[in-house]
């Protein structure tokens, strides 16, 4: 029956009518609810309140003055919520101090805290906040200790210190005038949440910039916030990432007086010198392009800092190690400790683009003042060790660094089967003014060690001792041959003179007149012993002897080599059984290895 009565009202239009009707009148009520619940409320939700709950909020925080200004706005749809147009907080100190203006703070409430006259805000956004960290010149900082980090764990979860934080657009402004010619460092462009629901819960950051035209993002996770930030231990994780640089940390640390942290560090870098580049604001060509990377755990004390289990990699070269930093009160900090390496490639280091741009300007000195106030004494091992045409293997050397003093020792090393060892000194006075190389080769294959250099013409061969003793005053990167003091010295025994034929050098000399070395240098000259002692300063290479002796004669070689043209000027004399009562007497002339022989008959005796 119902169902009949419902098909005859649709069958003559009835039903329609009233389900319109009905529709209409519902949605005019609706409207008519949400225009008077925006009407109303305003009337009943006091922005004064608001404004003093958020002034609240911020001296808490800050444990400084706020201070809000203009005139708050209120919406209720489609949530409850109220926007400041801006704050200021200020130092609480009779002479007060900005600590953060921020542009606008919008945050949602609680409808019905809010009719109760106790408006809870949460969700709470900032918009524009730049925040002010200032060292005046008599070592005060504007901010001050505030009140809830004297606070204990024991707070109750009704606490809501901070609740989610969203920040827009936001800026560090950091001032420091106690630092030499004063430190201002500006970081913009700061977005992201901070969320910490009670002092008794976990607080998470995630924050992101752009610095040097590279985006960064920071993240921090700790589960006792409270005692992290009032000086306490507590577990935390931490990380940075960006394109030149990745960072992370896991572990227990603190924020006090004198930082804590023990747990797994690790950090990376695609490019060493792009991120000195970076870091620098510009180019730059000092560091390889190779990556770097550390792996180690990490533990520090009030003056300490321990890299255990080290794990690093630069430049293609891999090491493990321990290292340990200190910071002794009244003392330089210093570092020890042992590196392993696998290999190292020096080539990829060039000194001469180690020069400044400027080796007058601030940043260069605040560098060199750096490395000048550090200790440093590293053992360092290698299986292979790359510098040049040189391939040292079973390396073991040391790194000492005493305030501007510098120094590598290479204690043990094999090359050219033979054992090398030596020492760079860099002088006290800065890279610019020098330093000094000690080397001692001994027993070693010396036709290796000539192939290796590509040296052409006559060369001796055979197993023997080196020793080299150079210095320069000038700038390591603009050094060259010609600015160089020190000796050389050179001792082989049963050895080759290869390149040199000594008969047809003594029948080239006996017909009296010039000739290439090369056309003597279809033969070998053997030798029993062979001794070169030579001197260089001035700006030249002073041969003060060079003699080979061998069961068929002797040769014997003087004079001195002008760096900056490399012309020779010797004399020499070469004698054997045809010529035991007359030694044949010559000057070398023209340069290496394209030598003029002048017989002595011809400089004496001008026909």
């Amino acid at each position: 029956m119902t169902r009949q009565i419902l098909q005859i009202l649709r069958s003559s239009g009835l039903w329609s009518r009233i389900g319109r009707r009905h529709l209409v009148w519902s949605a005019a009520v609706g409207v008519g609810l949400a225009v008077a619940y925006n009407a109303a409320l305003p009337l009943v939700i006091s922005t004064t309140d608001a404004r003093a709950t958020m002034e609240r909020m911020l001296d808490a925080w800050s444990g400084g003055k706020s201070r809000i200004g203009g005139e708050p706005e209120v919406r209720f749809w489609p949530e409850p919520e109220i926007t400041l147009p801006s704050a200021t907080i200020e130092s609480n100190e009779p002479n007060p101090r900005l600590l953060a203006h921020v542009g606008r703070i919008t945050a949602s409430f609680s409808l019905l805290a809010a009719l109760r006259g106790d408006p809870v805000l949460d969700d709470i956004r900032f918009v524009d906040p730049v925040v002010t960290i200032e060292r005046a010149a008599d070592g005060t900082v504007n901010w001050k200790r505030p009140h809830w980090l004297s606070l204990t764990e024991t707070t109750t979860g009704e606490d809501t210190p901070f609740g989610d934080i969203t920040i827009e657009n936001g800026r560090v402004r950091i001032l420091d005038q106690m630092a030499g010619g004063g430190l201002n460092i500006d970081v913009p462009a700061i977005s992201g949440t901070v969320k910490w629901p009670s002092f008794a819960e976990r607080i998470s950051a995630q924050l992101s910039t752009t610095i040097g035209g590279e985006a960064i993002d920071w993240a921090l996770i700790c589960d006792q916030p409270l005692a992290l930030f009032a000086g306490g231990n507590a577990s935390l994780r931490t990380s940075l990432t960006s394109t030149p640089l990745t960072f992370s940390f896991e572990g227990i640390g603190n924020l006090s007086m004198y930082p804590f942290a023990s747990g797994h560090l690790q950090a990376s870098a695609p490019s060493l010198s792009a991120l000195l580049a970076w870091y620098r604001g510009g180019s730059s060509a000092v560091l390889p392009a190779g990556a770097f990377s550390i792996d180690a755990m990490v533990a520090t004390g009030e003056t300490t800092l321990k890299l255990d289990e080290l794990q690093l990699a630069m430049g293609g070269a891999t090491a493990t190690g321990v290292l340990d930093v200190a910071f002794p009160a009244g003392d330089t900090p210093r570092i020890e400790g042992t590196l392993a390496f696998d290999s190292i490639d020096l080539n990829g280091l060039s000194l001469p683009t180690a020069k400044p741009a400027d080796a007058s300007a601030p940043q260069w000195r605040v560098a060199e003042n750096l490395t000048g106030a550090w200790r440093a004494d590293v053992r360092l091992s290698s299986q292979e060790v790359l510098v040049g045409p040189l391939r040292l293997t079973d390396v073991a050397a040391g790194v000492i660094i005493n305030r501007n003093r510098a120094s590598l020792d290479i204690g043990d090393s094999t090359y050219a089967n033979g054992v090398l060892s030596g020492r760079l000194v860099l002088s006290d006075k800065g890279l610019e003014h020098g330093g000094r190389l000690q080397m001692s080769l001994k027993d070693a294959d010396f036709a290796a060690v000539l192939n290796s250099f590509g040296l052409k013409g006559p060369t001796p061969s055979g197993r023997g001792t080196l020793t080299l003793d150079l210095a320069t005053d000038q700038a390591v990167w603009a050094t060259s041959a010609a600015d160089l003091s020190g000796s050389l010295t050179f001792s082989l025994a049963n050895g080759s003179l290869a390149g040199f034929d000594a008969n047809a050098f003594i029948d080239l000399i006996r017909r009296g007149e010039f000739f290439s070395l090369s056309q003597a240098s279809a033969g070998v000259f053997d030798f029993q012993a062979a001794e070169i002692d030579a001197t260089f300063g001035g700006g030249v290479a002073r041969l003060n002897r060079a003699n080979f002796a061998g069961p068929s004669g002797s040769l014997s070689v003087t004079g001195v080599i002008p760096n900056r043209t490399g012309s020779l000027a010797l004399a020499g004399m070469l004698e054997n059984t045809e010529t035991i009562n007359q030694p044949l007497r010559f000057f070398v002339g023209g340069s290496w290895p394209n030598a003029v022989i002048s017989p002595l008959s011809v400089l004496v005796e001008p026909q």
